[in-house]
């Protein structure tokens, strides 16, 4: 059994990363899409981090053809990408962002969720399949059973922001708009995933 010996450390920064995502897409939505310095200097130093984590995995023995096995390593290894674009972007004399920043920042940080939700990192064995391809049948969580549709949820929470801005003495503010775009995007990359 390989254990890539995550700690509750590399899962605060997990966290630490989702939460940056999240302002990386909101800052993305704006007229004019642009990487705040707060950001750009955090860059680097995420990229660095998922390379010694990614680095830490391959001296355990887990080579990059495995990573995909283990959510964690794949998605350190998709961070790792985007902050390397990022760093590229932020060292042009040119800057412009990518097109998709918002939408994949926005999945990477779905995925991160999913990772702080459900870590497998302690269970992966080198060996096993991939994920979703076993034929082990697990009980269904009769407490998820009554748990409405993601799909439900968005709909009924972009109707109530739709009534709260009709009501909102700032109705005209352009976060309104922001926030009804970004819950379009969580919606379509819901049914991607769905489908």
């Amino acid at each position: 059994m390989t254990n890539l010996n995550w700690q509750p450390s590399e899962y605060e920064w997990v966290e630490q990363v989702r939460q940056l995502l999240l302002e990386l897409a909101r800052s993305c939505l704006g007229d004019t899409p642009k990487l705040p310095m707060h950001l750009a200097q955090k860059v680097r130093p995420t990229a660095e981090t998922a390379t010694q984590l990614l680095n830490s995995a391959r001296d355990r023995g887990l080579a990059e053809s495995q990573w995909s096995q283990v959510q964690e390593l794949a998605w350190t290894a998709d961070i790792r990408t985007l902050f390397l674009e990022l760093a590229q972007v932020y060292l042009s004399d040119s800057p412009q962002l990518p097109d998709n920043l918002s939408a994949r920042s926005l999945s990477l940080s779905g995925r991160a969720q999913q990772l702080l939700e459900h870590p497998t990192a302690k269970d992966f064995h080198p060996q096993a399949a991939p994920p979703g391809s076993g034929k082990v049948q697990t009980e269904p969580d009769p407490a998820k059973e009554d748990l409405p549709q993601p799909g439900q949820l968005l709909s009924q929470l972009k109707q109530s922001l739709r009534h709260h801005r009709r009501h909102s003495p700032k109705a005209d503010a352009a976060e309104w708009q922001q926030l009804l775009n970004i819950l379009d995007l969580a919606e379509s990359l819901y049914q991607r995933l769905k489908d």
